[in-house]
């Protein structure tokens, strides 16, 4: 499929007991599942109690954590919430991160899709509906964007841009990083506790909600994994830095635009600095495209 242009598939977002849903992924149904099929790097769905669904990731957008491997974020729980209330459901509702038994709900909704991800997942930008035919390959504009939740969840603060190469035309990513600077600016929902760009972290509790840092989710995830590989604590030679070198495929790879069309690869590795327990992160996460793995 051509840069810029979705297939319109339209179906319903799910969730049901045992599901996890969070800010920027939930399952969901589609009418005519077959419409996934001709998408690059097609997967076979899953299939519960005899109906297939697919677990989204939302196009261009990383939320933070409610149970990235048991470990939650600052915000997990509200930009969860702020995703509930544009579908029309009160969080309030939904006072736990894990459906409990019995649990069941759906709503219609319309994605807009264009492939997989390295997890099978669909990347798909979401839309309460519109007037396009279920199975229409359309363009993505400006004024289509500012209609889906991704663009509303940078907007309003709920979510970080996380972008990737070869998923966003120009215009639909200048759009973005317009949105993520304006909602930075006011200091609107995330950007009110953010702490990526100094941060310090001895434990895990130095990143969990209370008293903790919000960051960056991939980082948070890297710093997660990390002290758990070095058993809990950084401590000098072994903390972040000693984790990305030793585990390669972690040091995420991403491209910086800069000056003149010019374009630069670099590496997580590359970019973070980390004295004894503070870490400071020397380039904005939220404008680069990451390399899928």
């Amino acid at each position: 499929m051509s840069l810029g242009f979705y297939r319109v598939i339209k179906g319903k977002l799910t969730v049901r007991q045992r599901q996890s849903p969070d800010g920027d992924s939930m399952r969901f149904i589609a009418n005519d599942m077959s419409l996934f099929e001709e998408l690059p790097h097609f997967s076979e769905p899953s299939v519960a109690d005899g109906v297939a669904s697919y677990q989204l990731r939302f196009q261009a957008i990383d939320t933070p954590e409610l149970h990235y491997g048991g470990a939650a974020q600052p915000h997990g729980l509200e930009s969860r919430n702020g995703l509930l209330a544009w579908l029309g459901v009160n969080g309030a509702d939904w006072n736990w991160s894990v459906a409990p038994k019995g649990f069941e709900w759906e709503q219609e909704a319309m994605i807009l899709c264009d492939s997989f991800e390295s997890h099978g997942r669909p990347i798909a930008f979401i839309f309460h509906d519109l007037d396009e035919k279920d199975g229409d390959d359309i363009k993505m504009t400006k004024s289509l964007l500012q209609k889906s939740y991704n663009f509303h969840s940078v907007k309003t603060g709920l979510a970080y841009l996380g972008m990737y190469t070869g998923s966003l035309s120009s215009e639909i990513q200048s759009a973005l990083i317009k949105a993520y600077k304006d909602a930075k600016h006011d200091k609107q929902g995330i950007w009110a506790l953010d702490k990526t760009k100094r941060f310090t972290v001895d434990t895990l509790d130095d990143l969990s909600p209370g008293e903790g840092s919000l960051i960056y989710p991939k980082i948070f995830r890297r710093c997660v994994d990390a002290l758990r590989w070095v058993g809990g604590e950084f401590e000098p030679g072994n903390d972040l830095d000693d984790f990305l070198a030793a585990k390669p495929n972690e040091n995420d790879q991403f491209v910086v635009h800069a000056a003149h069309n010019g374009k630069l690869k670099s590496r997580l590795a590359d970019v973070i600095e980390q004295i004894n327990n503070q870490i400071r992160i020397q380039v904005d996460l939220n404008t680069v495209e990451f390399i899928s793995k």
